[in-house]
């Protein structure tokens, strides 16, 4: 039996790590990289024991990075989440945290002149057909990794890179609204009605109370113990699925659409202790919030979910925005989640979404080759 073994970039963008790849150093034949992907996670295995994965939704991602021939984009990027306890890679939606790496990957590698002391990259998101701009600091012809910036979920500190998701409504289903309307209720299944609001911004995702789900909105990772919560939420998912019309009835999202809609649990801003053990003050934030991400805690905040958030928060009719407390107003919007606080700079015309930006740090891990089982 042999090996075979494919160049690549290990890189952490935001709170996430992933595999890059350049796409001419795959298969020219997609069909195959399905089964690439999981050999080099290791999935479907728990421990991910024998692969790059880490046995969270957060470290089983892929990036494919190409040179882009639109005048308006310097690369092209694709999106790959590995599922960990099935053997299926899912390519519905975007990671917002590993698109913040894609910038310093496409400098790095020379896809990208590198500009002092800011170079901005353009990217093309494949999975949303979205562009996001990103503003990173570069020093000596490389994309710089030391710096001043800190961001909740990640050690120390490391350089600011600001990202905007341009245009970002109706990313798979376009519409801002998949639904039609701004909340609803849903009769779930075992569980009976649960007010929601399903949004189309970034990427598709669906809010919901955490008092409908009978739980404080503070939990940690022990919210995965709570079997009959996360049944609960997943109904929810599964229902909102059939909503935007990914698949045909809510069981099958649990195999047919794992990544999308996301899912963000919202509470009024309350006191709390983060994953780091620091107290969180309801004063620091606008909402209280935590997000499950393929059937787990994620423990930060998905970026592109931090986007529709803040979009939500800033349209009335929502019930994110019945459940922020702050001047609706205003751009900045402060979200509680896992990890701490993470600010969203979102700027509206109306109820249209122009943009939303955030603030985040990524860096190279390694290089070198991967290699898999034939």
């Amino acid at each position: 039996m042999y090996m075979t073994k494919y160049p690549c970039v290990y890189m952490r963008g935001g709170t996430s790590k992933a595999v890059f790849f350049h796409e001419k150093d795959l298969p020219k034949d997609q069909s195959k990289w399905d089964e690439i992907f999981l050999k080099v996670m290791g999935s479907p295995d728990v421990k991910q024991i024998d692969g790059m994965g880490g046995t969270v939704s957060s470290t089983s991602k892929i990036a494919i990075i190409s040179p882009s021939d639109r005048d308006d984009v310097d690369v092209n990027y694709t999106f790959r989440q590995v599922d960990i306890v099935i053997p299926r890679v899912d390519g519905s939606a975007n990671c917002g945290n590993i698109s913040s790496a894609v910038g310093p990957f496409a400098i790095d590698e020379g896809l990208v002149p590198a500009v002092e002391p800011i170079t901005v990259v353009r990217i093309l998101n494949t999975n949303t057909n979205k562009i996001i701009e990103e503003h990173v600091r570069v020093k000596d012809g490389k994309a710089m990794v030391h710096g001043d910036e800190v961001i909740k979920g990640v050690p120390g500190t490391g350089s600011r890179i600001d990202m905007y998701f341009e245009d970002p409504a109706g990313s798979k289903t376009g519409k801002l609204f998949p639904t039609g309307k701004k909340k609803e209720i849903f009769d779930v299944p075992g569980y009976g009605p649960a007010e929601v609001t399903v949004l189309d911004c970034s990427n598709p995702m669906v809010f919901i109370k955490a008092s409908d789900l009978g739980i404080k909105g503070t939990e940690l990772v022990e919210l995965n113990q709570d079997k009959d919560v996360m049944e609960h939420i997943e109904r929810i998912r599964g229902m909102a699925a059939v909503k935007c019309g990914f698949v045909d009835n809510w069981e099958a999202a649990r195999t047919e659409s794992t990544s999308a809609p996301k899912v963000s649990i919202i509470s009024a801003p309350q006191d709390y202790v983060d994953m780091d053990g620091n107290t969180v003050k309801s004063q620091d934030m606008d909402i209280c919030v935590r997000a499950i991400s393929v059937g787990s805690l994620h423990k930060a905040y998905p970026m592109t979910v931090a986007v529709g958030t803040g979009a939500a928060a800033r349209i009335p009719g929502t019930i994110v925005y019945e459940t922020a407390v702050n001047d609706k107003n205003k751009d900045i919007i402060r979200l509680g989640h896992s990890s701490g606080i993470t600010e969203v700079d979102i700027k509206m015309d109306g109820e249209k979404v122009l943009k939303g930006g955030v603030t985040r740090t990524a860096r190279r891990i390694m290089d070198g080759y991967v290699y898999i089982r034939d």
